[in-house]
C-alpha cells in the first residue's frame, strides 16, 4: 500500500500500517446532498423573492436583504467546510499490532484512542438498508474488555 511510518509517527519498533480507513464516499454524498438542496433554495428564493416582494429590495431594506443572502451563503459554506473536515479527519488506522481510531468533532477538537488485538474480544458488522447493501458499505463494531468497550467504525466500505 506505500504506507511508511512518516505517515504516523507513533508506530511502535517492528509495527507497520496494514490499512487506513475512511468512512465511504457515499456518507459524504448523502451529507452535501441536504447541502445542495439548502444552496439551490437559497438560490431560488434570490431569484423568486424580488419578484414576488420587490419592496424587500429597494430603499433602506435593500442592504438587509443582501446582508441575509451573503450570511445564508457562508453559513452554508462553513457547513459545507464542517462536513469535509469531519469525513477527511475520520480515519481508522489498522496495524500489525492494534486498531487507532482518530475521530473529528467539530475543527478543534480531536479524539484518538487505540486498541491492541489481544484485547478483542468480538467484531460485528453491520450492514442494513437497500442503499449500503448496493454501494457496500456499514459499520463495524469491536467490542473489548478495556475502559473503551466497543470500537465503531462508521460507514466504511467493505466491511466485511
Amino acid at each position: 500500500m506505500g504506507f511508511s511510518k512518516f505517515h504516523f509517527k507513533d508506530l511502535h519498533p517492528g509495527e507497520e500500517i496494514v490499512r487506513v480507513i475512511h468512512r465511504n464516499w457515499f456518507y459524504i454524498f448523502q451529507q452535501f446532498l441536504v447541502v445542495f438542496l439548502a444552496f439551490f433554495a437559497l438560490f431560488g428564493g434570490m431569484l423568486l423573492v424580488p419578484v414576488v416582494f420587490p419592496e424587500l429590495f429597494s430603499g433602506i431594506n435593500r442592504p438587509i436583504a443582501l446582508f441575509m443572502q451573503n450570511f445564508f451563503m457562508l453559513a452554508i459554506w462553513v457547513y459545507s467546510f464542517l462536513i469535509w473536515i469531519d469525513y477527511y479527519f475520520d480515519i481508522w488506522i489498522i496495524t500489525t499490532e492494534r486498531i487507532i481510531n482518530i475521530e473529528q468533532k467539530g475543527l478543534f477538537t480531536r479524539k484518538a484512542s487505540e486498541l491492541r488485538f489481544k484485547k478483542i474480544q468480538d467484531v460485528t458488522t453491520e450492514v442494513i438498508g437497500f442503499l449500503p447493501t448496493i454501494f457496500n458499505y456499514g459499520d463495524v463494531k469491536v467490542q473489548t474488555a478495556g475502559e473503551e468497550n466497543e470500537f465503531v467504525f462508521r460507514t466504511v466500505s467493505d466491511p466485511y
